[in-house]
């Protein structure tokens, strides 16, 4: 990221959702432009919209090691951050589960001292993907519990969702207690459907034919638990749903889900109404009514354009930059400094890349070349243009692209040309090809 965070702010405001969804689009395809032309590599994910509200939003994450994780499927047809990406629930194995349904009852097993999952599997000699995690959450007035598997964890933003409520957090220990009448860490999900405002089961608990959960009994668990037959699957306070957040291995719509990390370099929201109604945004419809402004929400992070641009394209000499953002398209370069001849040469060939349309620099300074070349390459610049008297007395100059191994020399006569035509067709080359 950055250190210093500068906001490209925008807001759009119509009368109708189709109106919205217009202004969306638009912004939508404008950001798409605005960062191909700025040379950057990125994915657009689905996203929560947070504590900003709404509805669709979307983020432009630029891939980064340094970044969030973000998941897309093998084909690239799904894409989103983790907070949103969504996972298939594993199957059901009705035969297994009859068979558990029929099995030995529940069995409770004196654990002392040993809440986390680890120490429980430790200790009874199970896996995590056996044990049913119980999470108390307080949701302002209301108790949430959510169940999820031992080696998962649980998606705050998903469980809010399917809970049906604004946000939450986990409980406090005397919220925890009078909930299930046991210290943190041996809570179970037995009988406190009737006691909260809703019982989230995560799928993959729910696809459990059998497992392990804490007894809501001080330093007890219990094994044998089943669910359906131990604690309920449906019933008006029960919501079965995907709560946790995806992992290796996890598939969305039969398809497996790649994990990668990026940077947010910008997001675009569906607002609705949610700040209209509140601030009293109206404006009068075409019947003469006043309605509520329906908005929507657009940022980009400038600062980090140039920082993922850095990240992403970078060599052991320095930046390698688009065009479109380096500090400059081109730069002329003078060897011999003490040669009359070479520093009119480089200072022709200065004006006429700038009579062309070129952003250049001229690098003039009494420093050695490797100094001057050491320095091109550490900021970006795409292109160099090296005046020197051996090339001279030769008729040429070199021309040098960042990514070029070697110089390449070319006529004096034909330097100022060649160069437009390069920085012309490093341009294009960030053009859009078609509207997406």
């Amino acid at each position: 990221r950055s250190r210093e965070f500068l906001m490209k702010d925008a807001y759009s405001f119509d009368t109708t959702a189709e109106g919205l969804e217009r202004s969306y689009r638009r912004m939508y395809q404008a950001y798409r432009r605005i960062f191909d032309r700025c040379g950057l590599r990125y994915v657009v994910v689905q996203a929560e919209s947070g504590g900003m509200g709404g509805t669709d939003t979307e983020e432009f994450m630029v891939p980064c090691e340094v970044g969030d994780v973000f998941v897309t499927t093998d084909d690239g047809s799904y894409a989103a951050n983790l907070e949103k990406a969504e996972v298939d629930p594993p199957p059901l194995d009705q035969a297994a589960r009859r068979a558990a349904a029929d099995g030995p009852a529940m069995e409770p097993v004196h654990t002392p001292d040993v809440g986390s999952i680890e120490a429980v599997c430790a200790f009874l000699g199970t896996r995590p993907t056996e044990m049913i995690k119980t999470l108390v959450y307080s949701a302002g007035e209301h108790v949430v519990v959510a169940l999820v598997r031992g080696d998962h964890e649980t998606n705050p933003s998903k469980l809010a969702r399917a809970a049906g409520v604004e946000a939450l957090e986990l409980a406090d220990a005397q919220t925890i207690e009078s909930v299930t009448g046991a210290a943190v860490g041996f809570a179970g999900p037995m009988g406190l459907a009737e006691k909260v405002h809703r019982l989230v089961i995560d799928h993959a608990v729910a696809a459990l034919p059998v497992g392990v959960a804490g007894a809501n009994r001080t330093d007890y668990h219990v094994r044998n638990v089943v669910p359906g037959r131990d604690f309920p699957l449906d019933g008006e306070k029960v919501v079965v749903a995907d709560i946790r957040n995806a992992v290796e291995g996890d598939t969305y719509q039969g398809r497996r889900l790649r994990f990668a990390r990026g940077v947010e370099v910008g997001h675009v929201f569906k607002l609705g109404t949610k700040y209209s109604i509140q601030l009293g945004a109206t404006v009068l419809d075409e019947r003469g009514a006043e309605i509520p402004c329906v908005m929507g929400c657009y940022g980009i992070g400038i600062n980090r354009i140039l920082a993922m641009a850095i990240e992403s394209g970078y060599d052991e000499r320095g930046c390698v930059l688009p065009i479109s953002i380096a500090p400059f398209e081109a730069e002329v370069l003078v060897l011999n400094n003490d040669n009359p001849e070479v520093v009119a040469e480089a200072e022709r060939l200065y004006t006429g890349l700038r009579a062309a349309g070129v952003d250049v620099l001229l690098d003039d300074r009494d420093a050695r070349a490797g100094v001057k070349f050491n320095d091109a390459d550490l900021i970006g610049i795409p292109l160099r243009i090296t005046v020197g008297q051996r090339g001279l007395k030769q008729g040429v100059v070199e021309l040098k692209r960042r990514t070029d191994d070697k110089p390449q020399p070319v006529p004096v006569a034909e330097a100022v040309s060649e160069a437009v035509r390069i920085v012309h067709e490093m341009k294009e080359d960030l053009e859009p090809k078609e509207p997406r």
